[in-house]
């Protein structure tokens, strides 16, 4: 009888690999395949105005991760393709250079990272919206204050900001 009943059961599945991170692989790949659809098509048709729309593969990339952390490395990680696309000249020809190179690389991904970054803070700023529209108190981390009492004298002032309490001068 015993088992029967498991066997009737839902088996839990639990997840292997459980130490990756949550990530939302469509969105990523979207997210990268959007960055690089957009440049490339507004330079093969000469079309500029296509480039505005590259912006939403990182957005859409860093409202899916939901942290910002994660928002920024995947905002970086989708930027990548882009990157492929400049290196292999298919958004045009560059003047090669050791610092051209660097220059490209770090405007690309830190595009990629500041727009994931956006991405993740859009997200999180809904959030807040829908809990208020909901009635439900969110409140911003807490930021602890420092005690500070006035000794009159300048010096003590300044040594009094780093000690802990038992060690301050009266």
């Amino acid at each position: 009888m015993v088992d029967a009943e498991k066997a009737k059961q839902p088996k839990e599945r639990k997840n292997k690999n459980s130490n990756l991170p949550d990530i939302d692989f469509k969105a990523l790949i979207f997210g990268a395949a959007a960055y690089a659809f957009f440049p490339l098509v507004a330079y093969q048709y000469n079309l500029d105005i296509l480039m505005v729309f590259a912006a939403i593969g990182p957005l859409y990339i860093g409202y899916t991760a939901k942290t910002e952390l994660k928002s920024i490395i995947l905002g970086i990680v989708g930027a990548t393709p882009l990157l492929y696309l400049a290196f292999s000249g298919m958004l045009g020809s560059y003047g090669s250079g050791e610092m051209a190179d660097i220059i490209m690389t770090v405007g690309i991904l830190g595009l990629g990272a500041l727009m994931g970054y956006f991405g993740g803070y859009l997200y999180r700023d809904r959030q807040r919206n829908k809990a208020k529209a909901g009635g439900i108190v969110v409140e911003d981390t807490p930021k602890k204050e420092k005690q500070f009492e006035d000794t009159g004298s300048v010096k003590k002032n300044v040594a009094n900001l780093f000690l802990p309490k038992s060690r301050r001068k009266k």
